[in-house]
C-alpha cells in the first residue's frame, strides 16, 4: 500500500522493508560464527554487555529458570523499571522490540493522519499502517534534523499523531525539547523512540514530560543500551490512563523471560551507564571527525553512537569503488559490516550508508579498511 508523503511524493513502505538485497546486511549466523567479523551494522553499546547480566542469563539456563512461562504482565520488569524512573508502576509496559511497543501504541489512538520522522526506520512507518493509519512523511528540508511541528503543517496539513526518534536512526540527531513540545501540542498523541538515547552525545530523555502531556508516549529499549540485540527486551513509558488505553490492544505474549530474570540486574548498572557516557562523549565526534578525512565520503552530525555517511566523490577523483553498494561488499568481503540504507524513506539516493561506533581500535581497522579500499 503506497503512504502519501510530505511534498507530493509516494512511496511504498512495505516494499522499502521486505525488498531483499544481493548482498546481505548481516550474514548468516553459521558463517558469522565460523568467522571473525567486526559488526558496524548494529547501534548497540560498544562496551559490550556487563558481566553480572551474562552471568545472570547463564545462571537462568542452568538453573532452569527458563522453563517457565514468563509472566504476561511483565511486573518485575515493569515494577523495576518504574523504581528507576521514579514513576508508579502503572506508566510502564512492557514488551521485547521497540518497533512492537511503537505498534501497540499506534493501534491504540484513533485512526487519523499520522507523521513519521524522516529518514527513519520503515517499521515506523509499517506499525501506523498496520493499525490503520494514513501515514505521512515529515522531511526537513535544509538538514536531518526533526521538522519542527509549524513547518510540518504547512507542508503536510494537520495532523493526528506523529513518531519521532531521539536520536533518530540512522540521521543520529537528537530530538529538540521545544520541538518535541510543539508536536505535542498540535497532536492528539505523539509516540518517541528512545531507544538510543543511553547511546548518545548529551541526550536528554522526554520520559519527564509525561506527567505534563498525557498525550506522550516515549519507548525505549534496554537491549540496545547493554549490547544485547539477541534479547529483545523494550519498554514504554506514558500516562497511567494512556498505558491503560494501550494495554487494551496488547496481550503481552512477545515478553520473554529473560526479561523477567534481568530485570533485577538493570537498576544496578550505573556505573556501567557512566562509563558508556565517558566513552562515547569522546568517540562519538573522533568517529565522525576520521570518517570525514576518507576521500569521497561525507558524514552528517552524528549526536547517536551511528555516523550516517554518504559516499558521494568529487569528480575527478579516481578511486577504488564507484558507488555505496560496492564499497559495502567490499568491505563485507575483508570482514567488516556496515549497513547500506538503499530505498529508506527520506533518504534522497542510495548512496548513503550508517556506521556504528565500537571501541577505538576495532574503529581504527575499519578506518584503515575504509582507506584501503576507496584508495
Amino acid at each position: 500500500m503506497a503512504s502519501l508523503l510530505g511534498f507530493g511524493r509516494q512511496a511504498d513502505y512495505r516494499e522499502a522493508q521486505t525488498e531483499i538485497p544481493q548482498k546481505p546486511v548481516a550474514l548468516p549466523y553459521e558463517l558469522r560464527n565460523e568467522m571473525t567479523w567486526m559488526d558496524f551494522s548494529h547501534p548497540v553499546n560498544p562496551l559490550g554487555s556487563p558481566k553480572s547480566m551474562v552471568q545472570s542469563m547463564h545462571s537462568a539456563l542452568v538453573d532452569g529458570e527458563l522453563s517457565f512461562a514468563p509472566d504476561r504482565d511483565g511486573h518485575v520488569l515493569r515494577s523495576t523499571i518504574a523504581r528507576m524512573l521514579g514513576l508508579e508502576e502503572g506508566c510502564v509496559l512492557t514488551g521485547a522490540s521497540a518497533f512492537s511497543m511503537i505498534r501497540t501504541a499506534s493501534q491504540a489512538f484513533q485512526v487519523g493522519v499520522v507523521g513519521v520522522v524522516a529518514p527513519a526506520p520503515p517499521e515506523y512507518a509499517l506499525a501506523v499502517e498496520n493499525a490503520g493509519h494514513e501515514c505521512v512523511e515529515l522531511i526537513n528540508p535544509v538538514s536531518f534534523a526533526t521538522v519542527d511541528a509549524y513547518t510540518a503543517r504547512i507542508e503536510v496539513g494537520d495532523l493526528d499523531g506523529a513518531i519521532l526518534g531521539n536520536p533518530t536512526y540512522p540521521s543520529s540527531r537528537l530530538l529538540a525539547r521545544s520541538t518535541l513540545i510543539h508536536y505535542l501540542e498540535t497532536c492528539n498523541w505523539v509516540i518517541v523512540d528512545e531507544s538510543n538515547i543511553e547511546l548518545s552525545f548529551g541526550g536528554e530523555s522526554a520520559v519527564p514530560l509525561i506527567e505534563r502531556y498525557p498525550n506522550l508516549v516515549v519507548v525505549r529499549s534496554p537491549s540496545t543500551t547493554f549490547g544485547m540485540p539477541g534479547v529483545p527486551v523494550s519498554y514504554l513509558v506514558a500516562d497511567p490512563g494512556t498505558v491503560r488505553q494501550i494495554r487494551q490492544f496488547y496481550d503481552g505474549s512477545d515478553i520473554t523471560m529473560f526479561g523477567e530474570v534481568l530485570a533485577k540486574e538493570f537498576a544496578a548498572q550505573q556505573s556501567f551507564l557512566e562509563d558508556t557516557h565517558e566513552f562515547l562523549d569522546k568517540e562519538i565526534p573522533w568517529m565522525q571527525c576520521m570518517l570525514s578525512l576518507v576521500p569521497g565520503i561525507s558524514i552528517y552530525p552524528a549526536e547517536g553512537n551511528f555516523v550516517l555517511c554518504e559516499f558521494f566523490p568529487d569528480k575527478g577523483l579516481r578511486l577504488g569503488v564507484t558507488c555505496t553498494e560496492e564499497l559495502v561488499v567490499r568491505l563485507q568481503l575483508a570482514g567488516f559490516l556496515v549497513r547500506a540504507l538503499p530505498n529508506t524513506p527520506g533518504l534522497p539516493s542510495n548512496e548513503y550508508f550508517s556506521v556504528s561506533v565500537r571501541m577505538r581500535d576495532e574503529n581504527q581497522k575499519l578506518l584503515d579498511a575504509l582507506k584501503s579500499i576507496i584508495g
